[in-house]
């Protein structure tokens, strides 16, 4: 943008309001060709900001009601300017807020939540093991569980970890499904992965056979034996902070592929406090098994 020289005549009163459209008249009445010239969005820049600084120097006891808007006399803002004047105030209402929010979502707590607390996380972070040594105890207990995949195998390890776990597949039987209901799941899927998956699942189908599926996960390199939660600020738990293999096998119970005697021979009947939700949760699946029994 070229330099330009402001003569003394063609800087505004300070007292009047500048107009860019009189500014660029009169100039080219004084002189045509220079006022076609001139750089007119770098003269009415420096004017503006004449009056801009003219502006913050004004005095108004109601300025703050000139720019007022639906809104501005939100409860928070009125609470923010209360904080200026009586921060301690601020600070006892925050307190009351946030224990009210946090009694809200007490719906949304786990059962028994205290045995996840920070208070019990050393008793939960015990009989550290790699993938590898779960997949050991499991074979020594009899089951046939490798580290890579076969077709004779009954769990085996992922060839690759994400995000610091390990997956744990097995083969189980399809979900039955019917060509229409393939075809209408396939014009569903959004990814090649789902739609491979819904391709195997129904061919297996059709032949009889198991597909393989991953169940659940290990910690990797090493996981204790009990899950350690995260929490947010009001209680409610996010995501696990460690993956405990008494969890996984948990899941492996539950879905047939091993049995609690299986893993009791493995890794010994758990015991102590950590191990109450494990044996509350077996003892639901013995009552669901003597359900589908009767």
């Amino acid at each position: 943008m070229p330099n330009i020289i402001i003569r003394p005549e063609d800087q505004a009163a300070p007292n009047l309001k500048y107009d860019g459209g009189l500014a660029r008249a009169a100039a080219e009445f004084r002189n045509p060709n220079e006022g076609k010239r001139r750089d007119w969005d770098e003269f009415d820049y420096r004017h503006m900001q004449g009056a801009l600084a003219q502006r913050r120097t004004m005095h108004n006891d109601d300025f703050d009601r000139e720019m007022w808007a639906p809104g501005h006399d939100d409860p928070a803002i009125a609470l923010l300017s209360r904080a200026e004047t009586s921060p301690s105030q601020y600070v006892e209402e925050n307190l009351e807020l946030f224990e009210s929010n946090r009694m809200k979502a007490r719906d949304q707590w786990l059962p028994g939540q205290e045995r996840w607390e920070e208070q019990h996380e050393k008793d939960r972070l015990v009989n550290i093991l790699h993938p590898s040594a779960v997949m050991r105890k499991l074979r020594a207990a009899g089951v046939d569980a490798r580290e890579e995949e076969h077709p004779n195998a009954r769990i085996w390890l992922n060839s690759f970890t994400r995000a610091g776990l390990v997956g744990v597949n097995a083969w189980m039987k399809p979900e039955p499904m019917e060509e229409e209901g393939y075809l209408l799941e396939l014009s569903y899927a959004t990814t090649q992965r789902q739609k491979d998956l819904l391709t195997d699942n129904f061919l297996a189908c059709r032949a009889g056979r198991k597909v393989r599926r991953t169940l659940t996960s290990l910690q990797d390199p090493y996981g204790p034996e009990w899950s350690v939660m995260r929490f947010n600020p009001h209680g409610v738990a996010t995501k696990e902070k460690f993956r405990g293999w008494r969890t996984a096998m948990l899941v492996l119970i539950y879905a047939g592929v091993v049995t609690e005697e299986e893993v009791d021979r493995a890794f010994g009947r758990p015991s102590g406090d950590a191990g109450d939700f494990y044996r509350q949760m077996m003892k639901s699946y013995r009552q669901i098994k003597i359900g589908r029994s009767i």
